[in-house]
């Protein structure tokens, strides 16, 4: 367990961004929590990521001897890393992936599970169309899971396509690990690349 840098809360150190400082003073995300040294957690909250900046950033002071103000760079950091580590768990994956809407429904019947990656700017019919499917299959005991992602263009990058409006990415067995990575980081992306635009 780790104490998130900004709201405090106690989370398993797997589901929080662990931020090192190097010797000069920068802050850096450790997506994968292999550098070494200490860090610090953040818990990645939409809440939580709201309220963050350089002063809360602060109480990094104490422990490391750190250069302010560096909160934007880092936000930028924590993206970049993301979408890397969600193109190279994409792509390890990607013989398995279902691609585009006719192969996710014909995914969706079977009872596998999957993680379905939807873009925000995918079409009104697609929407309603995975919708129903996702509430028949439910209704029959399936688990899905669905996780809205940038946009289309992103997805189709994400992939190596051109554009791609939804995917399926199988969530059991082998692939049950690297699915649940998939979603965590693409809610966490989703939820810098909302805060970038507000601030």
């Amino acid at each position: 367990m780790r104490r998130c840098l900004a709201c405090r809360a106690s989370l398993p150190k797997r589901e929080m961004m662990r931020l090192v400082v190097d010797e000069d003073g920068v802050i850096w995300p450790d997506l994968l929590h292999k550098a070494p040294g200490r860090g610090s957690y953040l818990c990645m909250q939409a809440a939580c990521l709201d309220r963050m900046n350089d002063k809360r950033l602060q109480a990094l002071k104490a422990k490391f001897s750190i250069v302010l103000p560096q909160w934007q760079r880092l936000r930028e950091q924590m993206a970049a890393v993301l979408q890397q580590q969600i193109k190279q768990l994409l792509s390890r994956q990607i013989a398995t992936v279902a691609i585009g809407r006719d192969a996710v429904m014909h995914r969706l019947w079977n009872n596998a599970p999957l993680l379905l990656l939807r873009a925000a700017d995918a079409g009104d019919a697609l929407v309603r169309q995975i919708d129903a499917g996702l509430a028949k299959r439910t209704e029959a005991g399936s688990v899905h899971q669905l996780c809205d992602v940038t946009s289309r263009v992103w997805l189709g990058e994400m992939l190596g396509r051109e554009d791609v409006a939804i995917a399926g990415v199988e969530a059991h067995g082998p692939a049950a690990a690297i699915a649940k990575k998939l979603n965590i980081y693409c809610v966490w992306y989703a939820r810098i690349r909302v805060l970038g635009k507000t601030n």
